[in-house]
C-alpha cells in the first residue's frame, strides 16, 4: 500500500490560484460552520507552509490568504449569531445538545461577556475554540467592525506562526502523509452531517436561550 498517495507535496501539480482558493474556502469554513470543529483546521496552514518549502506557493501570499480566510469566516460566524439571535448560530445544535449543556454554554458566555476583546483576539488562536468563539461574542456589545479588526490580527499571527512551522517541517516525509491523511475523518464527519441534514424531515427551528 503506498501510504505516500496523500502527500502534501502532490498539491504541487495543481495551479496556485487553486490551491489558494482551496485553502480560503476551507479555513473560511473551519471558522464560520459549526462543522469547522471537526476539521483539523491547523492543518492547511501548515499544509501551505511545507508547500512553500519546497518553492510551490510564496511565505506571504500563504499567509495573507489564510490569515483572511479565516478572519472572514470568524466575522460571518459572529454575525450569523446575532442574526439569528442564537448563540450556536443555529436553534437545531441548540436543541441537539441539551439543557445540561447549554447551560454550561451560557456560563461560558457570561464569562466572555466581561473581555469580550481578549476572548476576541486569544479565542482565534486556538484550533476548536475558534470556531466556537464568534458565536459566543455575538451576545456582547463587541461591535462587528471591532471584530473585524481584533480577528484579522490575531489570524495573521496564527497564520504566520503556523506556515512557518510547515515550511521548517517541510523535509519530513512522515509529517506530509500524516497532514493529508488528518482530511479524512473530518471530510467523513461533514459528509455524514449533511446526509443526515438532507435525509431529516424539517422542522420549524427554535430559537435558542441566551
Amino acid at each position: 500500500m503506498n501510504l505516500d498517495l496523500l502527500d502534501v507535496d502532490r498539491l504541487s501539480v495543481i495551479p496556485v490560484w487553486v490551491v489558494f482558493v482551496g485553502v480560503a474556502v476551507l479555513l473560511a469554513f473551519e471558522s464560520g460552520s459549526p462543522l469547522g470543529l471537526f476539521t483539523p483546521g491547523n492543518n492547511v496552514p501548515i499544509a501551505l507552509g511545507v508547500l512553500t518549502s519546497i518553492g510551490v506557493v510564496p511565505w506571504l501570499p500563504a499567509v495573507v490568504t489564510a490569515a483572511v480566510a479565516s478572519s472572514i469566516g470568524a466575522q460571518w460566524a459572529l454575525w450569523r449569531g446575532r442574526r439569528t439571535d442564537t448563540i450556536l448560530g443555529s436553534a437545531r445544535v441548540e436543541a441537539a445538545i441539551g439543557r445540561s449543556m447549554m447551560r454550561v454554554v451560557l456560563g461560558v458566555t457570561a464569562s466572555v461577556e466581561r473581555r469580550p476583546r481578549a476572548v476576541a483576539v486569544a479565542g482565534h488562536l486556538v484550533g476548536g475554540i475558534r470556531t466556537i468563539t464568534p458565536r459566543l461574542l455575538a451576545s456582547t456589545s463587541l461591535r462587528q467592525r471591532e471584530y473585524a479588526v481584533l480577528s484579522l490580527l490575531a489570524a495573521g499571527v496564527w497564520a504566520a506562526a503556523l506556515v512557518t512551522v510547515g515550511a521548517w517541517l517541510g523535509d519530513q516525509s512522515v509529517v506530509r502523509t500524516a497532514l493529508g491523511y488528518a482530511w479524512i475523518p473530518a471530510v467523513t464527519v461533514i459528509v455524514v452531517c449533511q446526509l443526515r441534514r438532507r435525509t431529516r424531515p424539517s422542522t420549524p427551528e427554535l430559537v435558542g436561550a441566551r
